[in-house]
This record gives structure tokens, C-alpha cells and sequence, in this order.
């Protein structure tokens, strides 16, 4: 059965398109067959002669709402913001319409040599487009209240609810049970409870059971196909309320907190607030679905170009290793991925063959593991090249944070607040801290990355990425932050 949300994606794009198209029909009989538009009217015409014109143009619209937004769950929004989204992306596609009319025939104009002033053939139409832009807006906003409505009375009936799970059974908790119960068309249902004194306690709670302990999260997630979780921790210190999300934010979960619990973190990373509910989400993902594609094709592309490009670079790099110290040329390791994937990542070998004798450490400044022409090699970031096979594979990303080991990991989860948040991201390449900061050398510097990775987390988008791009060349240009 679909899930509510991915139902309501798929009802979305088929009624944006239907609406659009609706509208274009309605635009062509205006123009031609009712005899508004004098000079245009002409009931010989046929709409099929401009059935390639409908498809592009429709393509388009859902292009630019995809863009703007509009094509993610709003089962927990406002309808109002929706309808406002919709008035928003509608403007720019006018607007873009305009430009695309008049700017055409201006250029043809300054080409030809013809005055710029005076009238312009579209300034006839200026209203029509208007009028236009108004019956799209219209037509698609009711078709989405309709596809709400619908939706609304499919999950009171029980279909395709996301299921989640409390952590803590607290009267907030009980509180938020009940609230999701009473609104089952917002497509959330509370399957259980979970409590840190399961095996002394009831395993009913107000009418829900009490599944088991925070430990037990990982395995219920899957039984239960957990889409979400709400913390409705007993304490409010920083340090418990830490405590519970090591346990959650490494799981493909939405992360709901209780105001009295946000007040505690807040200051720390933005939420977004839950419309008609007393929460709000933590580590909200708020990357476009569109961009996530794009990002990934861009991976894809530029990593394949950057393989290409750098192959006698490689070459070179690999004589020099085999040339300056005995030893493999490629020194492979198993990290850690988007939500605990392990993988094996892939760099040229650097360090002495004996570097982890005494176990697991960070590289230090002046590191006297490293090899002669592995200083050079870290210092352009040229050791990091096979790593564009990650990219490829789909393990990691150009862009994002540095890829961890799971020992390490296991540490500083324990040690810093909210480090398993950057498990929510695919790693990459280089990233955000990367081009900020320098190799981590102690707790401080790893403290310190953490927040520009969850700061990249927070503002991820297609421009950062590139902005990023371009700084990491002038960081291998310069040397600066390499060790």
C-alpha cells in the first residue's frame, strides 16, 4: 500500500499537469474560437495543431513547481501555506512568460534596428496573460485542496497513515498520542511507545503499548516500518535530551520534539514547525526533491570527468608511492555512510604500512607516519582522488561531510552532542568543514567541523554545493588546510 505522502507526490503531479493543461485548452478556445481576440480569431484552428506547445508547456509548469517546492508532503502543513506556494510559483511562471513574449520581440526589434518604443504586438495580450496566470493559480490550488480532501478521508478510514513511535511515556507523550489520534487525515499514527523503564512498567500505556527501550529502537523501526519518532523525554537537561538522539539520528527517521524539549536545543539547529500540533522537527531534510536528483546526476558527471581528466596524475602519484616507500599504492578502509551504511573508501597510501600499529588515531600536525611524497600528496589532495569511485558507486557524494570511521564514530557520539547527526547525509568528497577547517587533529577540531557540517546540513542546496566546488579548488591550489 502507498504511503500517504507518496500517494499524495504522485496525485500531485498528475493533477498539477491535468490542471495546466486544462487551463491551455481554455487559453486556446480564447484566442481563437470565441471572438474576444479580433485579430486572432479563427474557428478553422484545431487544438491538436498545438499538442507539442501543451506538452511543453505543462512540462514546464511541473518543472518550476518542483523548483519551488511544491512537491513535498503537506500532510502536516498548513493548506493555507500551500495554497500561498502555489500563488508564489505561479507569479514567477508568468513572469517568465512575460519575459519570454516581450523579450523576444524586443531583441528582434534591436536587431532589426526598429525603435524600442512604441507599441509592442503582446501589449494586447497583457491582460489575456493575466488572466492566465490566475486561471492556473485557481485550477491548481482547487485541484490540490481537492487532493487533500481526498487524502484527509482516505486516512481517517486507516490507508496509508506513516506509522511512528513515541520515545518516553510521559503525559506530553500521552498528549501527542491522542492529538494524533484525533486527526488521523493528518496521516500519522502512533503505533507504541517506548520507555527507558520497560521492564518495571505496564506495557499498555493510555490505551498504547509500550513496545520496549530506547536500545530497542533500531529493530522496532524495521517490524513496524517507522516513518518518525516523538521525543517526549521525562527530563529537560541538554545532556538526556542527548542522550536519546544518539539512539535515533543515524535511522532514516523524522525527528519530532515537544516545545518544552525544543526550548532546551534550541539554539543549536532550526526546526520546522508541525502545523496543528505542539511540535516541532529536528534535523528537518530541506533539500527539493528535484535538487537531490540533479545532485546525484551532478556526482555522477563531474566525478567521471574528474577521473578522466586526473587518470596521468594518478599514474604519476602511484610511481611515486611504489618509488618512496615499500607497501601497497592504495590504502583502503571501511567507513561509515547515509545512516550507518558501511562502505569501503579508497585512497592512495600516504602513511608508512605500520601507521596503526598501536591502533586507530588521528594524523597529528607534523605527522611522522607520513611518508615524503605523502605530504605532498595530502597537501594537494591528490591522495584523495580514488575516492571518486565512492562517488560513482553511489557510497558518497561530491559534496558532504567527510566520511568516519565506525570507531571513531562510536567515541565521539558519546562525546559530542548531536555528532550522529551528520549520519544523515551522504559524505563526500570534500564538503563544507572540509574547505573551512583543517584535518582533525583533536576533539576541539571535530567539535568544530560538526558545526559546519550540520550548517551544510541545514542550507543544502545546489548553489552551496558549487560554491563549495570552487572553493575546494582553491584549497588544493593553496595548500590551505591540507596536513
Amino acid at each position: 500500500m502507498l504511503r500517504g505522502n507518496k500517494l499524495e507526490l504522485l496525485l500531485h503531479l498528475i493533477g498539477d499537469y491535468l490542471a495546466v493543461m486544462i487551463c491551455f485548452v481554455i487559453a486556446f478556445w480564447v484566442q481563437f474560437h470565441s471572438g474576444w481576440i479580433l485579430d486572432k480569431f479563427d474557428p478553422s484552428k484545431m487544438i491538436s495543431e498545438y499538442t507539442r506547445a501543451s506538452f511543453f508547456l505543462g512540462a514546464g509548469w511541473v518543472f518550476l513547481f518542483a523548483v519551488t517546492g511544491l512537491y513535498r508532503s503537506w500532510l502536516l502543513l498548513s493548506r493555507t501555506l500551500q495554497v500561498l506556494h502555489v500563488a508564489r510559483a505561479v507569479i514567477l511562471g508568468i513572469v517568465a512568460i512575460l519575459l519570454g513574449l516581450f523579450g523576444s520581440e524586443f531583441i528582434g526589434r534591436l536587431v532589426a534596428g526598429q525603435p524600442l518604443l512604441g507599441d509592442y504586438v503582446y501589449g494586447s495580450r497583457f491582460k489575456w496573460i493575466l488572466l492566465y496566470g490566475a486561471g492556473v493559480f485557481f485550477l491548481v490550488a482547487s485541484v490540490r485542496m481537492m487532493i487533500a480532501g481526498f487524502l484527509r478521508a482516505l486516512l481517517r478510514k486507516g490507508y496509508g497513515a506513516n506509522n511512528l513511535l513515541v520515545l518516553g511515556a510521559t503525559e506530553a507523550g500521552k498528549k501527542i498520542a491522542l492529538a494524533f489520534a484525533k486527526s488521523p487525515e493528518r496521516g500519522q499514527k502512533v503505533v507504541g511507545f517506548l520507555d527507558e523503564h520497560y521492564q518495571v512498567m505496564d506495557h499498555e500505556f493510555n490505551g498504547f503499548p509500550v513496545l520496549g527501550k530506547y536500545s530497542d529502537l533500531a529493530n522496532l523501526v524495521k517490524k513496524y516500518k517507522v516513518s518518525g519518532i516523538v521525543i517526549s523525554h521525562d527530563s529537560s537537561s541538554l545532556q538526556e535530551i542527548t542522550r536519546v538522539l544518539t539512539w535515533v539520528c543515524d535511522l532514516p527517521l523524522h525527528i519530532y520534539v515537544i516545545p518544552g524539549l525544543y526550548n532546551v536545543i534550541s539554539g543549536h539547529y532550526k526546526t520546522n514547525l508541525v502545523h496543528g500540533f505542539d511540535l516541532q522537527e529536528l534535523f528537518a531534510f530541506n533539500m527539493p526533491r528535484w535538487e537531490v536528483r540533479v545532485k546525484r546526476l551532478m556526482d555522477v558527471v563531474v566525478a567521471a570527468i574528474l577521473l578522466l581528466c586526473t587518470f596521468p596524475i594518478s599514474l604519476l602519484a602511484a610511481l611515486a608511492i611504489k618509488l618512496d616507500s615499500k607497501g601497497p599504492i592504495f590504502y583502503s578502509q571501511e567507513r561509515v555512510g547515509l545512516y550507518g551504511k558501511r562502505f569501503m573508501v579508497h585512497k592512495f597510501r600516504t602513511m608508512r604500512t605500520d601507521a596503526e600499529k598501536n591502533g586507530a588515531q588521528w594524523a597529528t600536525k607534523n605527522d611522522p607516519r607520513i611518508t615524503r611524497v605523502g605530504h605532498f600528496l595530502r597537501k594537494t589532495r591528490i591522495d584523495e582522488l580514488p575516492q571518486l569511485l565512492c562517488v560513482l558507486r553511489g557510497d558518497m557524494s561530491m559534496v558532504g561531510p567527510r566520511p568516519e570511521r565506525a570507531v571513531f564514530i562510536e567515541k565521539l557520539r558519546e562525546q559530542i552532542p548531536f555528532y550522529i547527526g551528520r549520519l544523515k547525509m551522504k559524505p563526500g568528497l570534500t564538503g563544507w568543514a572540509q574547505v573551512r577547517h583543517h584535518y582533525d587533529t583533536s576533539l576541539e577540531d571535530v567539535q568544530k567541523k560538526l558545526e559546519y557540517d550540520m550548517y551544510y546540513y541545514e542550507n543544502m542546496s545546489l548553489l552551496l554545493d558549487f560554491q563549495i566546488l570552487f572553493r575546494t579548488i582553491y584549497v588544493v591550489l593553496t595548500g590551505k588546510g591540507a596536513q
